[in-house]
């Protein structure tokens, strides 16, 4: 459980070390994770993330993200290499990495028979919160999650969106100084969605960073200060999104459709050469674009982007 940095000494020594926004809350060396059966989840990954930063990880359905943020979270040790969390190192001190973190797991249970503030005054007691500060933090967080009208019901009466919801909540209870979150708007409608953007964006302000996965090209655009690719267990790209723009050779596309009212789409390695082909195709229906994050996506990974329903 995460507690207030006031509770945690440790902390406080954590953070004497970071002095500038520049510097790595996060610093992923060789990491390789093998299981029994001999399948490489990770494969050598090296990342490292500042401090105020929202770093995204995109990859195909069992490219290892998952693997990954586990890792992170102290709940799987790496076959090999090393992580540290604002220069602890997770695997010889796990207790302490993970007073560090808010983390929002992709499956997660809760306690039917709790009504939804029980849940947040219950873990912020866990976190070290006096009783007084647990019940304010606890409303804080409902109200930025728009929870309130729910406060009083036991959670197996919610939506799977509510309660995933309140899993969010509890990763911010006691302003930990990393969110590590995988998939965090997974079964959210698009408006819930940005409403927990909005929650991210404000915690980042408020001195956090944040390691996001998501099955959300828009969440990682706009979000992300920069965004991680991992395929096949390895990170095969990272950076913000111009130098992952800068991936595709022919970074503009032009959509357009042809005689038989098809839509297509091509890519050119300039807006010039964008209205050239629109000149010599006589084409009067089309628009030419910039290339996108989905588009550098599809090019390294060679999968579409399977973006999860949006229904609750």
């Amino acid at each position: 459980m995460v507690a207030t940095l006031e509770t945690l000494p440790e902390v406080e020594i954590a953070l004497d070390r970071q002095t500038a926004l520049a510097e790595s809350v996060v610093a992923v060396r060789d990491l390789v994770k093998t299981y029994r059966d001999g399948t490489e989840a990770n494969r050598g990954i090296n990342l490292e993330v500042r401090r105020g930063e929202v770093c995204a990880i995109l990859g195909p359905n069992g490219a290892g993200k998952t693997t990954f943020l586990r890792q992170l979270t102290t709940e799987l040790r790496p076959t090999s290499g090393s992580i540290e969390v604002m220069g602890i190192d997770v695997v010889a001190n796990p207790a302490r990495a993970k007073r560090l973190m808010g983390i929002t797991p992709q499956e997660a249970g809760l306690f039917d028979r709790l009504t939804v503030q029980q849940h947040f005054e219950y873990f912020a007691r866990f976190k070290h919160l006096s009783r007084d500060t647990a019940h304010s933090a606890s409303t804080a967080v409902m109200l930025k999650l728009d929870l309130m009208t729910v406060r009083k019901r036991l959670v197996r009466s919610l939506s799977g969106g509510q309660r995933r919801r309140i899993l969010i909540g509890l990763a911010l209870l006691g302003c930990p100084p990393l969110l590590v979150l995988d998939e965090p708007t997974t079964g959210l409608d698009p408006a819930t969605r940005r409403r927990v953007w909005k929650v991210i964006r404000n915690a980042v302000r408020d001195g956090a960073t944040v390691i996001l996965s998501t099955h959300y090209m828009e969440e990682a655009e706009r979000l992300s200060d920069r965004i991680g690719i991992i395929s096949e267990g390895e990170l095969i790209a990272y950076g913000n999104l111009d130098e992952l723009l800068s991936r595709v050779d022919r970074s503009y596309r032009l959509s357009y459709r042809d005689l038989s009212s098809e839509s297509r789409v091509r890519f050119c390695e300039s807006f010039a050469a964008a209205q050239r082909c629109v000149e010599r195709e006589r084409l009067t229906e089309y628009s030419i674009a910039r290339a996108s994050l989905e588009d550098v996506y599809f090019k390294l990974t060679g999968a579409a982007f399977d973006e999860t329903s949006e229904t609750l």
